[in-house]
């Protein structure tokens, strides 16, 4: 077990890849796709593993699709107003922008309304859709709906035809009425499982497959995977096979910077050759500082800007933005700490305080479940009110846990690892009461957070042409993890603390054989007093290029440590 406190397993020890996908692809690439051959649907041939846009699944395929399209096409021709109604994180913020960049190109009549955090909260509210029924004859709400029955209704009577693309589980009885269709993959027990992984800005890229057949467009759709891949990165969904394919050539979009909202960003970042991580910590949390802490407009008017100048000061507003969820976010993740040493028992974390911005409580929870290795609620309270995100560290399924505890809650929604409520502030002590006990009762096995680790890898294997290697199982992200290696009986031959905050760890380490390394331990700044000079130890590792001046070296980012004397 290392100082963070997972317990490691290494997967090679345990299921060695076969013999011939090792002759194959070499022992580290072979044993690697091995791993994950459940993201391949053990299917090793090149074809899947290295997959095209020819590899896509038919759009007839998927359950209703053809049936919602037809109808948006017929809205199309029919000179229809279309409002498009998207949520404020990046999935709903990519997935409005697609649609509004898409039916503004073929020249649709479209709109587009993203909900205040704030004033509004998650989801459809009547009195933003009274407004829009004023102006629209379709509503197509994006990333959000599924579970907004009497909000959807009510836009029925108003006279809207109602269409909702979403992905998030379904919680209760859907209205069967002819005015309101809902696209959800989730809603179809018999569906291909690849439709089920997608976000909600690939369930609209399909929609957009399926209205160029419809319409007989003359358009190419490759173009708009740039804004595809960054939704989908950004909502952790499975990087099976269809999002594979999405994010592979998205990034091959990005990088050609053809969208200037898009390229803004890149040249504020100083980013050139993007990767699914540049999307994932980089990208994402600046389109999503919009929606946690201001207006998430200002992502979806960059991504579907046409000007230079625009961009430009959109990119600034989103830096500012990010950089101020930044320092939020610090001050409520040390506070929380605080609040958490005060309590006897420690199987689930709620947390909740007057002075959090509810834009930012997702990302604490985040880290505290990261760190202590049991479920997070981190609550933002407003005059009686606690709006709330909850994440998992992986082993308990907190979309059930909330199910069980539903009348607890006004509202709330989400995935097994990630959900958001809103709840009175009454019931906070309820819930951590309930939650304790429900989670103590639970088999060790059942909460042991596990580190999983690909194979053991000494660090002098790593020259820059075995690491370029690694690129070839890009894009990495959700169910297609970072590798991760382990790497044995290092000693510490000096380390420092690094960082605005000093938070980060370099280490120089030595190996058996005199060689030295370079080693980075990100958000680590806890663990400091616990290692010293001279220490042999052992690491849970990923390789990763550096580049300075023209020069390229190898970094070992640090996952885990393990002291062994």
């Amino acid at each position: 077990m290392g100082l963070t406190g997972y317990k490691w397993v290494v997967i090679e020890e345990k299921n060695k890849a076969p013999e011939e996908l090792l002759r194959r692809y070499g022992r580290i690439l072979g044993q690697l796709i091995y791993n994950r051959r459940e993201i391949f649907n053990n299917d090793f041939d090149e074809d899947a593993i290295f997959p095209t846009l020819t590899k896509l699944l038919d759009p007839k395929l998927f359950n209703e699709l053809d049936v919602i399209s037809y109808e948006i096409a017929q809205a199309i021709k029919n000179r229809k107003k279309i409002v498009i109604y998207g949520d404020y994180d990046a999935d709903g913020i990519t997935a409005t922008s697609l649609l509004v960049t898409f039916l503004r190109d073929i020249k649709a009549d479209v709109k587009y309304y993203i909900p205040s955090r704030f004033d509004e909260g998650y989801g459809l509210n009547k009195e933003a859709i009274r407004k829009i029924s004023k102006y629209a004859d379709i509503l197509i709400v994006v990333d959000s709906g599924t579970n907004a029955v009497p909000e959807l209704i009510y836009a029925k009577n108003l006279g809207l035809k109602v269409i909702v693309l979403d992905h998030h589980e379904p919680k209760e009885e859907l209205p069967n009425d002819p005015n309101i269709k809902i696209l959800n993959p989730k809603l179809h027990p018999d569906i291909n499982n690849l439709f089920k992984h997608l976000a909600s800005v690939g369930i609209a890229f399909y929609v957009m497959i399926m209205l160029r057949r419809l319409l007989n467009l003359e358009i190419k759709l490759k173009p708009y995977l740039d804004i595809v891949s960054i939704g989908t990165v950004a909502d952790v969904v499975p990087l099976s096979l269809i999002n594979r394919i999405f994010v592979q050539k998205g990034i091959e979009e990005i990088n050609k910077r053809k969208r200037i909202g898009i390229k803004a960003l890149l040249d504020s970042l100083s980013l050139n050759n993007v990767t699914s991580f540049d999307i994932g910590y980089t990208i994402a949390p600046r389109l999503n500082a919009a929606g946690r802490l201001d207006d998430a407009r200002k992502a979806v008017k960059l991504l579907i800007s046409k000007k230079e100048e625009e961009s430009a000061y959109l990119t600034r507003e989103l830096d500012f933005l990010n950089k101020k969820r930044q320092k939020l976010t610090e001050k409520a993740f040390r506070e929380s700490q605080v609040k958490i040493k005060k309590e006897k028992s420690l199987h689930a974390i709620v947390v909740g305080d007057q002075n959090w911005h509810p834009g930012i409580v997702g990302i604490v929870a985040g880290r505290l479940a990261e760190k202590y290795k049991v479920p997070a609620f981190v609550l933002a309270i407003r005059n009686g009110k606690a709006i709330g995100s909850v994440r998992s560290p992986g082993n308990i399924n907190i979309f059930k846990l909330m199910e069980k505890n539903a009348d607890l809650f006004e509202r709330f929604g989400g995935h097994p690892l990630a959900a958001g409520l809103t709840m009175s502030s009454k019931k906070i002590s309820i819930l951590k009461e309930r939650l304790n006990a429900e989670i103590s009762n639970l088999k060790d096995k059942d909460t042991e957070a596990i580190l999983e680790i690909d194979m053991e890898v000494p660090l002098k294997h790593w020259t820059i042409e075995n690491v370029e290697k690694l690129k070839i199982l890009e894009p990495y992200g959700e169910g297609n993890p970072y590798p991760l290696f382990l790497a044995k009986n290092l000693r510490i031959d000096d380390f420092f603390q690094i960082g605005g905050a000093n938070q980060h760890l370099k280490f120089w380490l030595k190996d058996r054989e005199g060689n030295i390394f370079s080693g980075l331990w990100w958000n680590a700044n806890d663990y400091f007093k616990k290692i010293s000079v001279g220490m042999y130890i052992n690491i849970v590792y990923t390789p990763k290029i550096s580049s300075w001046k023209g020069n390229n070296s190898i970094d070992f980012i640090i996952k885990d440590l393990e002291i062994i004397r």
